[in-house]
């Protein structure tokens, strides 16, 4: 997509408002789909929208910033990857993104304050991924992605704790474990955050780290859209749509910034752990341990305990915008 327009979009008047509803006025209908246009949501928050050249659409204020891409997929809140849903398009002479990306993706992550006012906020489940036979992704060097996620899972929980919260790890030791195991000792041990943590392969020129939310009803999973329809189930995860665009937005934004790699961005899929969670949840994949750069980092324990900052202050900055949400 690399030669693609971009629009970019400044939120900071959205930190100031209250509860945002998409009804009559702020929405348009158009061969059956429902869209939120640019131009309403600067008029609704009172932006100043301008076009100065033809590639690009400005709505400013200071503070926060959004970016789209036009005809694409990809949104930067803050400079931190966002996939949509589904792409930002033109429609007449107003560029306008769908309803879903704005309700349940972007404005949360805008307004955390005002939808996280009933999550819990006491009791985090670190999932290292993999375990016993399941060796994970293997790299040149065979690092085994079970060990390093089980290591940077530990350093997490112990930057968790000496916050004063309540951690578990769904293992704690080299074994095997399926996926429901999983997501039923979050469901036992009353989670109020699931964070799954991963490695990634994909050849030596993969790089960098990203993060998944579980898929909207409705909606392609980022790797597969386009392809046959969208699922239209309802996963128990979905209940917490909102919260895990929050979730995911925190993580993501936080271990880039500690790690300084390449943002993959968040994403979204329907993996078990995901569908199946009992609490808002998100998988993280931090790093492609098949890339040379990044096999040679995740050997490095400085490096693990970077990854592990950025995770746990992620989960941290998640825990204040709960705080925020309850004043």
């Amino acid at each position: 997509m690399g030669s693609k327009k971009y629009i970019l979009l400044g939120l900071s008047a959205l930190l100031f408002f209250g509860a945002l509803s998409t009804q009559a006025g702020l929405t348009i209908n158009y061969k059956g789909s429902v869209y939120v246009p640019l131009n309403n949501i600067a008029e609704y928050y009172g932006m100043t929208l301008s076009q100065k050249d033809p590639k690009r659409i400005q709505l400013k204020k200071t503070g926060y910033t959004l970016e789209f891409e036009t005809n694409g997929r990809r949104c930067r809140i803050n400079n931190t990857l966002l996939w949509l849903n589904h792409p930002a398009r033109k429609i007449g002479w107003q560029w306008v993104i769908k309803e879903a990306d704005f309700t349940k993706r972007i404005d949360p992550i805008a307004r955390p304050y005002a939808f996280l006012k009933n999550a819990g906020s006491r009791v985090v489940v670190l999932d290292p991924g993999h375990g016993g036979k399941d060796l994970g992704a293997v790299s040149p060097r065979k690092v085994y992605e079970k060990l390093l996620v089980m290591d940077v899972a530990k350093r997490v929980r112990n930057q968790l704790q000496a916050r004063g919260l309540t951690v578990h790890l769904t293992r704690d030791s080299d074994k095997t474990l399926s996926l429901s195991e999983r997501t039923k000792k979050a469901a036992r041990w009353n989670a109020d955050i699931f964070v799954s943590l991963h490695a990634d392969s994909a050849g030596r020129d993969a790089k960098g780290a990203g993060t998944f939310i579980l898929s909207i009803p409705h909606c392609y999973s980022t790797h597969s859209y386009g392809k046959g329809t969208p699922s239209a189930t309802k996963n128990p995860g979905n209940r917490f749509d909102l919260a895990n665009a929050i979730l995911g937005y925190r993580l993501q934004q936080n271990l880039v910034k500690a790690t300084r790699q390449n943002d993959r961005g968040i994403k979204h899929a329907r993996f078990k752990v995901l569908k199946e969670a009992p609490c808002p949840a998100a998988l993280v994949e931090m790093a492609f341990i098949t890339n040379p750069q990044e096999e040679a980092l995740v050997i490095r324990a400085s490096h693990r305990e970077k990854i592990a900052t950025g995770i746990a202050n992620g989960i941290a900055a998640y825990l204040n915008d709960i705080k925020r949400a309850k004043k």
